[in-house]
């Protein structure tokens, strides 16, 4: 049997045993996790979408050219993150395999995916192995065999330290952030999608983020 974890945005992990898992020759399934965000607080909250103009917290940049195409049937595409700022963050040059497709999605926490860590060649991908039924993301139409490209995150930023640090210690700040997850480790990969549930500094005071940006790569069928 191959030990999973489901786990929340709030706790540590519950062990759980599963049947094995089957994969393609090619890939071999390492670790598995269900990302369920939690939420809570007292605090204002807010979602990306409404803040974003209705993209979102995640979505495809537009311009003139906005998929590079690239031999052997490759691509690259460019995409914003909305990070609380008056600017959206660019990420460029994401590539993307032949014959596949890129998909933004914003989803409402908790999101309902069981992620799969898997080898493909040298490579680790973090793929979606199971969603929950009538979960967010049953909704926002994630799929099983969908790779996860790149997640939004909360990042804490050390405070900065000078000669006067003694009198006025650092504060250190917690900020929205994207985290990518190609050929990361699982664990780094399942805390940022986790880090979600940790309240986010703004000059407004703290905010709950209660929703999840996602750039997934889905295969070719």
């Amino acid at each position: 049997a191959m030990s999973s974890a489901l786990v929340s945005a709030t706790s540590t992990s519950a062990a759980a045993t599963l049947g094995p898992r089957r994969a393609a020759t090619t890939r071999t399934p390492l670790r598995r996790s269900g990302a369920c965000g939690v939420r809570q607080g007292t605090s204002t909250t807010i979602t990306r979408a409404e803040a974003s103009g209705g993209k979102g917290a995640v979505w495809k940049l537009e311009s003139e050219e906005p998929r590079k195409e690239l031999p052997g049937g490759f691509f690259e595409e460019d995409f914003a993150f909305d990070l609380g700022g008056e600017e959206p963050a660019p990420v460029t040059g994401t590539r993307f395999a032949a014959g596949s497709t890129s998909i933004t999605v914003t989803i409402p926490r908790p999101l309902g995916i069981v992620f799969e860590e898997m080898q493909d060649g040298v490579y680790k991908k973090i793929v979606v192995d199971e969603i929950i039924e009538g979960s967010n993301a049953s909704k926002a139409d994630v799929r099983v065999g969908d790779v996860l490209r790149i997640t939004t995150a909360v990042f804490v930023i050390m405070g900065e330290v000078d000669v006067t640090a003694w009198l006025n210690p650092p504060k250190n700040r917690n900020c929205k952030a994207y985290f990518q997850a190609d050929n990361k480790g699982f664990d780094k990969v399942m805390n940022a999608i986790k880090s979600h549930s940790v309240q986010v500094d703004t000059p407004q005071g703290k905010i709950d983020i209660l929703e999840v940006g996602l750039v997934l790569e889905r295969p070719q069928a």
